[in-house]
């Protein structure tokens, strides 16, 4: 007998869904090949990405445009500590912002190389923590990481599609805080295809994502810091 139809909608939808619930249970069977578990991911992350990059690039075209119309927040005229009229002039002396039209073919296929550079992104610094928390005592190997990766971004993705509810209006505005709170549990759930594919314990595997998040904030904040800087010299 054929799988009933219902069956075949939802089961891409809960399978995820039972990972993240019950994380623990989630990478209990055997690992899948390499190829297969990137052609997974690609299959389930890139349409999301695709949705969720246009959707964003719109939305930044249109606050661009406003913001050349207008001053700058008064945060950032404090931040910057420049005089507001000069703000002024300068971002009326922006180019105008390209049409949405224009941007979007190319979407296609910048998203796909993103996702598969975050993938590679992911799995070089999540197997870096990996080594610092003394998570790769069995010696598996970075095929290991990168199988790692796949399946729980995979995963994951789930989480690309709830966050398009924060675009909508109001909606989005209520959403913020629990959306930045499962963006935090899907940042860790890495971890626990890292501790079962390697071994050594989710524990360990969920520190070595937080060793990746504070390295990559710092690294943020001291970039940020020099690029403000910079704007303080020219200004």
């Amino acid at each position: 007998m054929g799988v009933p139809f219902t069956d075949a909608i939802r089961a891409p939808f809960w399978a995820p869904i039972r990972a993240l619930v019950r994380p623990s249970e989630a990478f209990s069977e055997p690992p899948p090949p390499l190829g297969r578990a990137l052609v997974r991911m690609l299959a389930v992350w890139v349409p999301l990405s695709l949705a969720n990059t246009g959707l964003t690039v719109w939305r930044t075209l249109e606050s661009y445009a406003q913001l050349r119309q207008k001053a700058p927040p008064a945060w950032l005229e404090h931040a910057l500590g420049a005089d507001p009229d000069v703000w002024r002039e300068l971002l009326r002396s922006l180019p105008p912002s390209p049409a949405f039209e224009r941007i979007w073919p190319w979407l296609l296929l910048i998203v796909p190389l993103g996702v598969l550079g975050t993938w590679i992104h992911d799995a070089v610094w999540d197997h870096a923590g990996l080594w610092l928390v003394g998570g790769l005592k069995a010696k598996r190997g970075f095929r290991a990481t990168l199988v790692a990766e796949a399946e729980a971004l995979r995963i994951t993705a789930l989480g690309t599609l709830i966050g398009l509810l924060g675009f909508v209006p109001v909606l989005g505005t209520l959403l913020a805080f629990p959306l930045l709170l499962l963006d935090g549990y899907l940042w860790l759930f890495r971890g626990f295809a890292l501790g079962a594919r390697h071994g050594c314990g989710a524990w360990r595997g969920m520190a070595a994502t937080v060793v990746h998040a504070v390295l990559l904030g710092a690294c943020a904040l001291g970039l940020a810091g020099l690029l403000l800087a910079m704007l303080r010299v020219a200004t």
